[in-house]
């Protein structure tokens, strides 16, 4: 298995897409108070805090607050409501097996999932865009800042919705830090080489 790369990047892939229709669910269950609470809980002494991830997104959105109790209400809105249009998810769940009979599946379809259905489909691991950011990237920080680059979806007003808004890239990056560093190998004629990424 050399370094695990394909089991990291399936793994970090289907992370993303969990927290996609994660995200979808709790938006359209919860109030956004509720949302808020559970997004920027309080910590010691009953104070929030914003992460650094969150401060990307109050800036995306132009809020330069920092401080989480002084958001207006119609913030609070805009910064826990990502409102992800289910017809635009780019982003599929991977496998590291060619199946033809995942090409074109249901989600959501447990009583649980309170009718959060749609149609996706699986691809092979190879073919996500974390293997191409694992064979491109120069180092950790730059990893870090590609994974919050990743785009999978729009909004309901057409902007684009990124891993870094659904706050997930640092795990992402966590998960794949390993996989940064190539695998030394011989060869049967007994040269060392360098084995990394995918095919």
């Amino acid at each position: 298995h050399l370094t695990g790369d394909i089991h990291a990047v399936t793994a970090a892939n289907n992370l993303l897409a969990a927290q996609i229709d994660a995200r979808r669910f709790h938006e359209d269950t919860q109030t956004d108070t509720a949302l808020y609470n559970r997004l920027v809980p309080k910590g010691k002494h009953e104070k929030r805090t914003f992460s650094n991830t969150q401060l990307k997104r109050l800036n995306k959105l132009g809020i330069t607050k920092t401080d989480p109790d002084q958001l207006t209400p119609a913030e609070v809105t805009n910064f826990v409501r990502l409102n992800i249009d289910p017809k635009t998810i780019t982003w599929n769940r991977v496998i590291d097996t060619n199946d033809r009979f995942l090409r074109c599946i249901t989600v959501g379809q447990s009583p649980t999932e309170k009718g959060y259905q749609r149609s996706t489909q699986f691809d092979i691991t190879v073919a996500s865009e974390i293997m191409a950011i694992l064979a491109l990237t120069t180092g950790l920080q730059d990893m870090r800042e590609r994974m919050g680059r990743i785009v999978v979806a729009s909004d309901t007003s057409g902007n684009p919705v990124t891993a870094e808004d659904l706050g997930v890239a640092g795990a992402l990056t966590v998960l794949m830090r390993d996989a940064i560093r190539p695998t030394l190998m011989q060869t049967l004629e007994g040269t060392p080489v360098f084995v990394h990424a995918g095919p």
